[in-house]
């Protein structure tokens, strides 16, 4: 293997047999912390972990403390293999996943080698589901294949249903030039709300094809894993099971299970997470704990936070227009603004004397911030956010309502269902498949929104509920806790781990 790193001696589970999952991420901030997480689980029920990373990331995450008394092994790809920045168009990361399959062949023939000879190895395959190669790892190795799914439900059902919505006989149409062919009016699909063309996904939009090899990949997985819980989508979770019993019914094969394993990010199990930004060190940055201690001094429920996710790129006019209407608004703000090469200077974008004038009730951050530290501190009171998966189901079990601003991958698609069917918070993205700029009027109506009487508190009433339920399921006993403990049980033992 290119490089081997074992965190810490082997364990065996109780019944003396070893069971050992190789976990396969992508290279994306959002989808290697939730794998992550969802590897650490399986590591403290007893089960050998090989989480396949990048070289550059290994010293980091061996310094992780949570690692520590862990059979939590790291090998990485080729050192050449490198992260996207948050610049990259689809296309680079596109080619990024095509890259790490390529990676990932001297890992597949080491580890052919060493079944050949009987050394010990893994006994299931973990992988995100953007690598879709690993599924032919899994039937070259003989081993069971478990899908993980950073996201919801909701894309979840739709990758599922990707394959027979692009099939001759479906309703979507892919043009000459290989992407999505726009439609009119809305696409049916069983356990969705009825979505527009501007709602689906905008990563796999201009390469459809890659949303069918995934629903493929996801008819060859003995297990779906979905980081999400039953009471947040269970339209769209009773739907994925329906269809995973047709596809069993029709192939003669035995049905894949469904395990809901989230909110794997959640204050019970929040450790910092920040080795998975590209050049960062565990431990909070100067900036985390400056804006943890502003909120020490702010008044119960009164900050809006903002935050926009790690690939966010701001327009310089869009931070001109939020900045006018947090002013007139007299809105309490934490707003994550990174500084860089597409936006070098705060007072090159913001109102002249804008930080000045704000110092009293705002506070902004140019680099990392713990996020789920901030969304369950008692002086936040609602979250403008890019409506990433992570990003909605963190504030969910914070109990903080939501602003919806979906700019880019499967966030249109998010902002439908919490928009129109759960109803905890309120929207400025434009509708449209084009974004638009969003005006300083439109945010300083939603700022207002949430702060009336009536509507803001039904809205802050509701994501309090699900708050509660989000907080259910995974405690002890609690529904995600028991699938985690149930899909431990389902891994194959026999095995030992990779030797360092």
């Amino acid at each position: 293997m290119t490089s081997t790193s074992s965190v810490h001696n082997n364990n065996l589970n109780h019944n003396g047999n070893m069971k050992h999952a190789l976990v396969i991420p992508v290279a994306l901030q959002a989808h290697v912390a939730g794998i992550h997480r969802f590897a650490l689980q399986l590591a403290r029920r007893g089960v050998t972990v090989t989480f396949v990373t990048m070289a550059s990331d290994i010293p980091k995450m061996k310094a992780y403390e949570e690692l520590q008394g862990l059979d939590f092994n790291l090998i990485s790809y080729s050192p050449s293999l490198t992260p996207p920045s948050s610049a990259a168009k689809f296309s680079d990361i596109k080619d990024l996943i095509a890259s790490t399959g390529v990676q990932f062949s001297p890992i597949l023939e080491d580890l052919k080698a060493r079944q050949n000879v009987g050394l010990p190895g893994p006994t299931c395959i973990v992988y995100d589901r953007f690598c879709t190669w690993a599924a032919d790892v899994a039937e070259q190795l003989n081993l069971p294949l478990y899908t993980f799914y950073s996201c919801g439900a909701i894309l979840t059902r739709y990758l599922q249903e990707a394959p027979r919505l692009l099939s001759e006989e479906g309703p979507l149409r892919v043009k000459e030039d290989g992407t999505l062919q726009e439609f009119d009016g809305c696409l049916n699909i069983a356990g969705l709300p009825p979505l527009m063309m501007a709602d689906l996904p905008r990563s796999v939009r201009p390469h459809p094809q890659l949303a069918v090899s995934i629903g493929k990949a996801m008819e060859r997985a003995a297990v779906v894993i979905v980081n999400t819980f039953y009471e947040l989508e269970y339209p769209q979770i009773d739907a994925i099971e329906r269809r995973l019993e047709e596809q069993a019914f029709t192939s003669g094969k035995k049905k894949t299970e469904l395990f809901l394993v989230g909110p794997l990010s959640n204050i019970a199990t929040f450790k910092d997470l920040s080795f998975t930004r590209v050049g960062a060190k565990p431990g909070l940055d100067t900036e985390g704990v400056e804006s943890l201690q502003w909120l020490q001094n702010q008044p119960y429920q009164s900050v809006l936070f903002i935050c926009m996710g790690s690939m966010n790129i701001w327009n310089p006019q869009q931070v001109y227009e939020l900045a006018l209407a947090l002013e007139a608004s007299e809105q309490r703000f934490l707003w994550v603004l990174p500084t860089g090469p597409h936006l070098p200077s705060l007072d090159a974008v913001l109102p002249t004397g804008f930080e000045q004038r704000m110092r009293r009730i705002g506070l902004i951050a140019t680099g990392w911030v713990p996020q789920l530290q901030i969304l369950t501190h008692p002086a936040v009171s609602s979250f403008l956010t890019h409506c990433g998966w992570n990003s909605l189901i963190e504030s969910i079990s914070s109990g903080v309502p939501l602003i919806y601003w979906p700019q880019r991958a499967e966030q249109h698609l998010n902002r439908r269902y919490f928009l129109d069917v759960l109803k905890i918070g309120v929207d400025v993205g434009p509708r449209e498949v084009d974004s638009s700029l969003v005006s300083h009027e439109k945010f300083e109506k939603a700022f207002r929104l949430l702060m009336l009487e009536g509507e803001g508190k039904a809205i802050r009433s509701r994501v309090q509920a699900l708050m509660l339920k989000a907080r259910a399921a995974v405690t002890g006993g609690g529904p995600s806790s028991r699938a985690l403990d149930e899909l431990t049980k389902r891994i194959p033992g026999n095995y030992t781990s990779i030797p360092p």
